[in-house]
């Protein structure tokens, strides 16, 4: 009897890990839809990301106004609406049931992938395809320290605030789905168990630990130099409040790969109500929203030096 083709959704923020995730999958047989985002300096080895599907998340993105890892709450809202209003739906399902029926299972990464992933997920059902997620979670100094250092347009507060607001949302959407979650730390330095558990508890005949051709693909692929753990707080001086939120998200993610039950998802749900509140607190300084009214190019640059200095200040700092 022939087995079911399914649908292997990588989820988690930029800079989080998911493209070595995707990478490892696709040894044991899982599909990335070509043609594929082309390798860069950020992702040497490539992003296993298909371009259509990037490209499809940018339009929608630019559609509704909101960024990849935009911080603000309301910004889930302007997705679904834009979503509804471009028929998001429809055309993730004719692509997704295309690429099922010509290559079987799949595996689709995207960072901007959490943003839809309600959609994906219906249009797997749509298909007749079982889908599950796979989420990859990592300490947020180190996500945004390397997001900072390839994204120098973006202030650290906005890069924190981003990080929380995507992680909250998706802990929330992959609730609906089989769902599994693995540390960074975890992948890039001891893969198998993780990624052997993490196909048990789904259900992913393909990833086989007994296919040792499989094995060693792996074993060459993941590269633990990657992880460049040393990047701290120190390096990201946010406000407190927004570390603190922070802190308490990763402690509540950091317990997902061992014990999603009903008391984390209870802690999720007291810190995504408590979100809001901690970004207009952050997010509605003074400096903030001068910042954003004046134009750039009519500041000096002395006093840009400034404004950043002001936001960037580290929280024992006295303001």
């Amino acid at each position: 009897m022939t087995r079911q083709a399914r649908v292997v959704y990588v989820t988690g923020s930029g800079h989080s890990g998911t493209s070595m995730l995707a990478g490892v999958l696709r040894q044991f047989g899982l599909h990335v839809p070509g043609p594929e985002v082309a390798a860069d300096a950020t992702s040497p080895r490539g992003s296993s990301e298909p371009q259509w599907v990037v490209d499809f998340h940018d339009g929608m993105l630019r559609s509704a106004g909101v960024r990849p890892s935009d911080p603000r709450p309301i910004a889930w809202h302007l997705v679904d609406r834009a979503s509804t209003e471009e028929n998001a739906l429809g055309q993730i399902r004719t692509w997704l049931g295309a690429q099922v029926s010509a290559h079987g299972d799949l595996v689709i990464k995207d960072p901007r992938l959490l943003w839809f992933l309600e959609l994906w997920l219906e249009a797997a059902t749509s298909a007749g395809t079982p889908a599950s997620c796979l989420t990859v979670v990592r300490p947020p100094a180190e996500v945004v320290g390397s997001k900072a250092a390839t994204d120098s347009g973006r202030g650290l507060v906005d890069h924190v605030a981003g990080w929380i607001n995507l992680m909250l949302g998706t802990e929330l959407a992959t609730r609906a789905t089989p769902r599994a979650f693995v540390r960074y730390g975890d992948l890039i330095h001891d893969w198998d168990e993780p990624v052997f558990g993490a196909a048990a508890a789904l259900g992913l005949p393909m990833i086989d630990p007994d296919d040792m051709a499989a094995v060693e693909r792996v074993d060459a692929f993941v590269d633990p130099s990657l992880h460049r753990a040393g990047v701290t707080w120190r390096d990201v001086p946010v406000p407190a409040p927004l570390r603190a939120l922070a802190d308490d998200t990763w402690a509540a993610l950091d317990v997902l790969p061992d014990h999603d039950d009903a008391g984390t998802r209870a802690e999720f749900d007291r810190l995504r109500a408590l979100y809001p509140y901690v970004h207009r607190k952050t997010a509605a300084s003074p400096a903030r929203r001068i910042a954003r009214m004046v134009p750039a190019e009519v500041v000096p640059s002395v006093v840009r030096q400034s404004v950043a200095g002001i936001l960037r200040r580290p929280p024992h700092i006295a303001r």
